[in-house]
């Protein structure tokens, strides 16, 4: 299966998001088992060309064990290994904090990408989500929609590891 990256498709270029064959991921859909080839493989540097704002408003976060119970989904799957942190970005907005990560699974190498959302932030957001590992953050449980910093950045560390 051959993955990609594309805008969604408005005139800023500033929200990319993954599709599979060509085919867009449905919404609703969780994103755990993503083989880091398809992320390594993508064009990010054509992308680059167009993007209007690379970073919307994100900043590079650490990787701390905080941040990662804040990105673990309370799940059957999220629960099923020790997952291993490689990116964390941080948005920030009056109180509002979104954490955008990407997960290995230590067992098959395959990659989970996970958006969290403070208390704040929760508390009317309109999809669903569910409980992550720690109790004042919960996980949207939609496919990843992220800045091009996210994807460039995460294909910069999976390139490192091969």
């Amino acid at each position: 299966m051959e993955s990609s990256i594309y805008n969604l498709g408005t005139n800023d270029s500033i929200v990319y998001q993954m599709k599979k064959n060509n085919k867009n991921i449905a919404p609703g859909t969780m994103q755990y088992k993503i083989n880091p080839q398809d992320i390594i493989n993508m064009d990010i540097e054509n992308l680059k060309k167009t993007n209007l704002d690379y970073k919307r408003g994100c900043e590079l976060e650490n990787n701390t064990d905080e941040n990662l119970l804040r990105l673990i989904p309370d799940t059957k799957t999220g629960n099923s290994v020790e997952w291993k942190l490689i990116l964390v970005i941080k948005g920030i907005d009056d109180g509002h904090i979104c954490l955008k990560g990407a997960l290995r699974n230590p067992i098959t190498g395959e990659i989970a990408i996970m958006s969290s959302l403070n208390k704040k932030s929760y508390e009317n957001y309109p999809y669903r989500m569910c409980k992550s590992k720690d109790p004042e953050y919960k996980i949207c449980q939609c496919k990843m929609l992220a800045s091009l910093l996210f994807w460039d950045e995460l294909k910069n560390r999976l390139l490192a590891d091969f």
